[in-house]
């Protein structure tokens, strides 16, 4: 008697856990996608959209006369290169006596400077006299002019800035800065 009861015990637990394994099984199978549901429906591509790039490269300070002004680099630099960002902004970037200077023009009362570091607390001013208007020259360190300055400056409804990220400071900077303004504002007698 009990060969038979361990013969059904053992065929019962044969039987209970082929039913359990069938039962993992098919729910295995139903977790795998079938053919049939991971074919995507055919579909064309999707046409792909170019942000267009906002600085558009040009050929000198001639192709900003559609903006309404002109900025020239300083007469004797190394290289420059000219663009305009976002259809509004001229730039000039040029390099003189082996510094970097960054040199932008808008009509705008926007900051356009592209310059987002902490500058030193009390900046530096100067103001430029010609017949019939006066513009103030602002100029702020950064780290004492470790790290660089920016000079900022407006006439009529265009906003300038001038930046240089290697060390300078203030006679320096508006050493390089002075003879670009005179070429590129209107004086006609010039007193600093």
């Amino acid at each position: 008697m009990k060969k038979i009861v361990s013969i059904v015990i053992a065929l019962v637990l044969i039987f209970v856990f082929a039913s359990c394994k069938k039962a993992a099984d098919e729910q295995a199978q139903s977790a795998i996608p079938t053919e049939s549901a991971t074919i995507a429906p055919e579909s064309t591509p999707e046409p792909q959209v170019q942000i267009p790039n906002p600085i558009v490269e040009v050929e000198d300070s001639t192709d900003f006369s559609d903006l309404g002004f002109i900025i020239t680099p300083h007469q004797q630099a190394d290289s420059a290169s000219y663009s305009i960002i976002g259809g509004k902004v001229a730039q000039i970037i040029f390099t003189l006596d082996g510094k970097a200077f960054t040199y932008r023009g808008a009509v705008t009362t926007e900051d356009i400077s592209g310059v987002y570091e902490s500058f030193d607390p009390l900046p530096q001013s100067l103001d430029l006299e010609g017949p019939g208007f006066k513009v103030t020259l602002v100029v702020k360190t950064i780290d004492g002019g470790e790290k660089g300055a920016l000079a900022e400056w407006g006439y009529d409804d265009v906003r300038y800035t001038f930046y240089t990220p290697d060390k300078t400071n203030f006679d320096d900077l508006t050493d390089v800065l002075l003879p670009i303004i005179y070429n590129d504002l209107p004086f006609a007698v010039c007193c600093g």
